[in-house]
C-alpha cells in the first residue's frame, strides 16, 4: 500500500462568529491526485490556506509522511516540500522563465554575479520532469497562459515539491490546453508527487482524480475512490440536495432579431469582420479557445473597448459603437468575465453595488432615495437568493457564486432586453451553476435575450439555442443546437472550417 504522505487530523477554523472548518480530517497518498469539492464557502480554500501555511487552525494536527509538522508560514510549508498554485499566478510577467522558476534562488558566480550557464541549467531541469520545454530566456508576459501554468509548476518542482495543492487550475485553460494539464499531472503523479485538485468541474474529476473528499458547510462529508461514485451521488453529497435538470428545457419562443452585428473589426482587440444575429428569447454561445476573441468581442459589443469599422442595430436602432450609454439606455448589459476586477466595487457594500446601474433612476434631485434603494435592492437579493448577512455586507466577504448573483442582480435591476453572459459560472460550485442555468433559461423564455460565452463546453451545448465558434479573432462557424457536440466545436476552434455561414437567418 501506498505510503500516506499528509494528514490533517480534526482541523477547525473560526473567523469570528463563523466556524469555517469543524473538526475536519484529510489525508493523501504519495503519487496520488486527490480532489477537494464542495460549494463554495464550503471550506475548501480555509483547508488548502492551512495545509500552504498561510492560516493557522484553531485546534487539529497535520502530519508529512507520519512527521508532526507546524506551519507558521508560507516558506516554512515550501521547505517541507507544500507548495500551493493558485488560479492567480504569483510570477513577475517581467521577468524570464528562468528568474521565475528559481526566483530568490538564482546561483551566483565566486564574484557574486548570476551564473547564468548554471541558471538555466537548473531552471530546465523541473520543465524535463514535466515532459515540456519553453524557451528559458522568454519573458513570462509573452507566454500564454497555459504556459504561465507551467512556469509556476516548475517553480514549485524546483523547491522539492512533494504535496502540491492545485487550485482550480483548469479555470482559464481549455481544450489541447486541459489535456496537456492532465499530463503533467500524470507525469507527476508517476514521479511520487501528491496532487490536492480543487476543481467545480466535475468531469475532471472523474477524468484525473483517484479520490475524491467532499466538504459541506465546514463539515467532512465523505471520501471515496473516485471508480467507485457516480457523478450524482457526488452532487447530493456536495448540494445536500438533488439537481435533477441540471440545464433546463426550453419553453418560450425564439423571436424576432434584436441585436445585429455587420462587419465589426478592431486591430486592437484582434476582431476581424464580425457579423451575426441574435434573437429576441434566444440564448446564443459563444464557444473558442483561450485567445479566439470572445471577450474581447463582449467588451466591443457594449462599447468599453475600441473599435475601427462595423455596425450595431439593438430592436431595429442603430448604435453608436463605443458609446456605453447609449448601449444600456437601448437595453444592452454586461457580466463580465473577471467579476471581482470589473464586475464589482469589491470594498463597497451588496447594496451600492447592486443599484450601480440605476442609480440616476433612484435620485430625487441630488441625493439617492435610501428607502426605495433597499427595497430594490432587497427584492433582488430575496430574488436570487444571495446569501448576506446584511445588505451593507462588503461584497469581497461573500463567496464567489454570491458575488456573481451580485453581478448579475445589479444588471436585472435594469430590466435589461439583452445580457453578454462572459464566462457567467466560472468558479462557481454545481448548486449555484443550476440556479444560474435556470435563471437564464427563465430570462430567456421571458422574451430575453442572452449571449454567454464560455470555455465550458457541455454547458454551451446544454444552455444554447444556437452556437457561435470563434477563432483567431473571427467567426468560423455556426451550429445548431442539434449539430452541436464537443468534437464539431474543438474542431472549428482549432482552425478547421466546416460548411456553415457564420450570419444568422
Amino acid at each position: 500500500m501506498a505510503e500516506l504522505a499528509l494528514a490533517m487530523l480534526n482541523i477547525t477554523k473560526a473567523f469570528r462568529e463563523v466556524r469555517a472548518l469543524e473538526g475536519v480530517s484529510f489525508s493523501c497518498y504519495a503519487g496520488e491526485v486527490h480532489a477537494l469539492v464542495g460549494e463554495n464557502g464550503a471550506g475548501k480554500s480555509t483547508l488548502m490556506k492551512i495545509l500552504a501555511g498561510v492560516l493557522p487552525p484553531d485546534r487539529g494536527e497535520i502530519y508529512l509522511r507520519g512527521r508532526k509538522v507546524r506551519l507558521n508560514s508560507p516558506a516554512e510549508a515550501q521547505k517541507l516540500g507544500i507548495s500551493i498554485i493558485y488560479q492567480e499566478f504569483n510570477l513577475l510577467p517581467w521577468l524570464s522563465v528562468a528568474e521565475n522558476i528559481l526566483l530568490g534562488r538564482l546561483p551566483k558566480t565566486k564574484l557574486g554575479v548570476v551564473d547564468w550557464g548554471r541558471a538555466f541549467e537548473e531552471a530546465r531541469k523541473p520543465l524535463e520532469r514535466l515532459g515540456v520545454s519553453l524557451d528559458l530566456r522568454a519573458k513570462v508576459l509573452d507566454l500564454s497562459v497555459a504556459q504561465q501554468q507551467l512556469v509556476e509548476i516548475a517553480k514549485a518542482l524546483s523547491l522539492k515539491c512533494n504535496v502540491m495543492i492545485m487550485d482550480e487550475p483548469s479555470a482559464v485553460l481549455a481544450g489541447h490546453e486541459l489535456e496537456q494539464l492532465f499530463g503533467v499531472i500524470r507525469a507527476l503523479k508517476e514521479q511520487g508527487v501528491t496532487i490536492v485538485y480543487i476543481s467545480h468541474r466535475l468531469d475532471e474529476v472523474f477524468e484525473i482524480a483517484d479520490r475524491v473528499t467532499v466538504l459541506r458547510d465546514g463539515h467532512v462529508i465523505g471520501t471515496h475512490e473516485v471508480a467507485a461514485i457516480d457523478k450524482g451521488s457526488l452532487i447530493r453529497m456536495m448540494v445536500g440536495r438533488t439537481l435533477d435538470e441540471t440545464f433546463p428545457v426550453r419553453r418560450g419562443q425564439i423571436g424576432e432579431p434584436f441585436l445585429k452585428v455587420k462587419g465589426l473589426s478592431s486591430s486592437q482587440l484582434g476582431l476581424k469582420d464580425i457579423s451575426f444575429t441574435l434573437h429576441k428569447g434566444e440564448i446564443l454561445g459563444i464557444a473558442g479557445l483561450v485567445g479566439a476573441g470572445r471577450s474581447e468581442l463582449a467588451m466591443a459589443l457594449f462599447g468599453v473597448a475600441p473599435v475601427d469599422t462595423g455596425e450595431l442595430w439593438l430592436d431595429n436602432r442603430p448604435v453608436q459603437l463605443g458609446n456605453v450609454r447609449q448601449t444600456m439606455q437601448l437595453g444592452l448589459a454586461l457580466v463580465p468575465e473577471n467579476r471581482k476586477e470589473q464586475g464589482l466595487v469589491s470594498s463597497q457594500s451588496v447594496r451600492n453595488n447592486v443599484s450601480l446601474a440605476m442609480i440616476d433612476r433612484l435620485r430625487r434631485f441630488v441625493l439617492v432615495d435610501e428607502k426605495r434603494e433597499c427595497a430594490l435592492v432587497q427584492q433582488q437579493v430575496d430574488k436570487m437568493d444571495i446569501k448576506t448577512p446584511s445588505l451593507d455586507q462588503e461584497v469581497a466577504y461573500l463567496s464567489g457564486g454570491n458575488q456573481q448573483k451580485v453581478v448579475l442582480a445589479k444588471w436585472l435591476c435594469t430590466g435589461p432586453k439583452c445580457i453578454i453572459m462572459d464566462e457567467p459560472t466560472r468558479g462557481i460550485d454545481v448548486g449555484t451553476k443550476a440556479e444560474i442555468y435556470h435563471l437564464m433559461r427563465q430570462l430567456a423564455d421571458a422574451g430575453t435575450s442572452i449571449i454567454m460565452i464560455s470555455s465550458e463546453l457541455p454547458e454551451i451545448i446544454g444552455m444554447c439555442d444556437r452556437i457561435l465558434v470563434m477563432s483567431r479573432g473571427r467567426i468560423v462557424g455556426e451550429l445548431s443546437r442539434e449539430e452541436a457536440t464537443e468534437e464539431r466545436i474543438l474542431t472549428l476552434a482549432v482552425g478547421e472550417t466546416l460548411a456553415v455561414s457564420p450570419e444568422a437567418n
